[in-house]
């Protein structure tokens, strides 16, 4: 009885060195696990035993050394169950080496003495794919291909995405089946680079370290219209001219118009040309512009930052009376331009009680009107004419009574 107690305290001693675990107690009669065997994947390791019906098994203790533990062995399981015959342990390192054993234990939670110890190593990490290739110069989207992964585990794809001068990555999507090979980034800005990397994702949630990395560029914008000019003394018209384009794609130019510098521009017309005229039925206003260069793939050149003004020739000065009288037998009129030397000839609209009448094509200031009757108030008004056509307003009203 004393070497049987000394054994068990023996047992118990030598159990508490090696294994972590609440059960300190070796209970001989328990039977010990010595086929345990094991199936490895790269982050899990299965178990399979014989089926041990003992009228004594409650269950099972599963104990694991990981490395660098010195082989220190730690309970990570507890099957209640003794018909219980498969175990998975799984958040396990690729590439791992991991040592196990099993013992049985009772209703008392005394425990087997030692039985098979075997090591057990995870398959190394799924690689991901071999081949990737980002396609350059698109307009504003960049095309990543690679080739499908043999390995049926494959269940998605993670792009990954970086410009050239940052070394942080992000995520930009999430390519579901093992087959689909493709994705295109449209979250790009044109002429930029970006880089890509891709790792795979397994049905069972195991993510691989990422491919090589590739970079693209996409397509630059075309080159922004150059000494673009707009008119300021032209009739009724604002005629723009600018630089040809030298963009090998060029496709057309586009024409802005605001009518001042805060309000958004409007396009009002495209081009082949490097001129625009502009028809305004106004006389002295302001427009602003700006004109882009478009090319094939529909991208756009960048606005100029301050836009040109270009103005419609205003109408002439309206004339100045300088005097108005009747002398008996007509009423006589003289007026002047002042500093506007633009008239080129003069209207007169004549009105009393007797109705209005325009007297048409005058070539000098003065006026000498017949047309008159003794005891009538007229009243005349002048517009200056210039070699345009363009007519200015009227001038004050000159009021004559003959009498």
């Amino acid at each position: 009885m004393r070497v049987l107690v000394f054994c068990m305290m023996f047992l118990g001693i030598f159990l508490a060195g090696c294994v972590t675990n609440k059960t300190t107690q070796i209970d001989p009669n328990l039977p010990i696990v010595n086929e345990l065997k094991t199936i490895s994947d790269m982050t899990e390791i299965a178990f399979e035993w014989p089926l041990m019906a003992d009228a004594n098994i409650s269950g099972y203790y599963l104990y694991r050394s990981n490395p660098n533990d010195n082989h220190q062995l730690n309970v990570i399981a507890k099957l209640d169950d003794k018909f219980t015959t498969h175990y998975v342990d799984s958040a396990l390192a690729p590439s791992t080496e991991y040592l196990y054993e099993l013992r049985t234990y009772n209703e008392l939670g005394n425990i087997s003495a030692q039985g098979q110890r075997i090591s057990a190593t995870t398959q190394p990490l799924i690689e991901s794919v071999t081949f990737i290739q980002a396609l350059y110069g698109l307009p504003n989207k960049i095309k990543v291909l690679w080739r499908p992964h043999p390995d049926l585990r494959v269940a998605s794809y993670i792009l990954e995405k970086s410009s050239l001068s940052s070394d942080s990555w992000h995520e930009v999507a999430r390519i579901n089946g093992r087959l689909n090979v493709e994705y295109i980034d449209n979250s790009v800005e044109p002429g930029q680079n970006y880089r890509y990397r891709i790792s795979v994702k397994t049905y069972s949630g195991i993510i691989s370290a990422p491919s090589k990395v590739v970079d693209a560029q996409t397509k630059a914008l075309p080159n922004m219209v150059m000494n673009l000019s707009a008119s300021v003394n032209l009739p009724k018209k604002i005629i723009l001219t600018w630089d040809p384009n030298s963009n090998d794609d060029f496709n057309h130019y586009a024409i802005y118009r605001a009518t001042n510098d805060i309000f958004p521009m409007t396009k009002i017309a495209t081009t082949l040309d490097t001129a625009y005229e502009d028809l305004i039925n106004d006389n002295g206003v302001n427009y602003y512009y700006k004109v882009t260069a478009v090319d094939s793939d529909g991208l756009e050149s960048p606005r100029q930052n301050n836009a040109v003004v270009g103005s419609t020739l205003p109408a002439p000065k309206e004339p100045l009376f300088s005097s108005a009288g009747f002398n008996g037998s007509s009423v006589e009129l003289s007026w002047n331009q002042g500093s506007d030397l633009r008239a080129v000839k003069y209207k007169i609209t004549k009105s009393s009680s007797e109705g209005e009448n325009i007297i048409y094509d005058i070539n000098s200031q003065t006026y000498s009107d017949f047309e008159v009757r003794r005891g009538v108030e007229y009243t005349y008004k002048i517009q200056a004419i210039d070699e345009f056509g363009l007519e200015s307003k009227y001038s004050q009203k000159a009021v004559v009574i003959t009498k």
